[in-house]
């Protein structure tokens, strides 16, 4: 790969920290505008970066690193409640957009806490159709609160490979248009309610 050439480089700092324009990183690209800590200017920059590859958005990209923790704190005047509603006017105090492409959110060595007075999650799909939302774990997943409402337009389904328990310590109501229950015992055996036919989890069973 040529190494890049820039014949108006610009910088200026002390020992404290740096800004500098058109600088040449160890990528070979070159950096529009970054501004450095002096100590530890190696890893705690911000970089504006003016060449790259586009299709992979390094062209054009901002990147912020820092060995300490980065906070980002805004909406300090945000007036979010008009008194005396308690609607909230639902101003955003972090917006956060991207255009094309994903959100990539990370922690491998720690969590990924979410707190608000409401948390709400929305996939719509690329149609407005045909959004999905998957929860993904090697161990466990809880779901706590004081109600809990599972509503499915057009199938529900709870699955195990193993154990399923359904427990209702005060009252437990199950109600269907046609409810079908079978064990393994009714294996090879017809349902007495369906007229002979044989019913889906009796063809599960076979």
């Amino acid at each position: 790969m040529t190494k890049k050439e820039n014949f108006h480089p610009y910088y200026i700092g002390t020992e404290h920290g740096r800004l500098s324009f058109g600088k040449i990183k160890k990528s070979n690209e070159i950096s529009a505008c970054m501004l450095q800590s002096g100590p530890d200017g190696g890893r705690h920059y911000v970089t504006m970066d003016s060449t790259g590859n586009k299709e992979d958005g390094m062209r054009g990209s901002t990147k912020a690193f820092c060995p300490g923790t980065l906070t980002v704190k805004s909406g300090k005047d945000i007036e979010n409640y008009t008194i005396p509603s308690i609607e909230p006017n639902n101003i955003p105090g972090i917006w956060c957009e991207a255009e094309n492409g994903d959100i990539v959110i990370k922690a491998p060595n720690g969590k990924i806490r979410l707190e608000a007075e409401d948390v709400i999650i929305n996939a719509n799909g690329f149609d407005g159709k045909s959004g999905n939302i998957t929860l993904d774990s090697n161990d466990k997943i809880t779901l706590k609160s004081q109600i809990v409402d599972i509503n499915g337009t057009v199938s529900t389904k709870i699955f195990s490979e193993k154990t399923v328990e359904v427990i209702g310590k005060g009252i437990m109501n199950i109600y269907g248009g046609l409810c079908d229950f079978a064990d393994r015992s009714t294996k090879g055996k017809p349902s007495k309610t369906c007229g002979g036919q044989v019913s889906i989890n009796e063809e599960r069973n076979k």
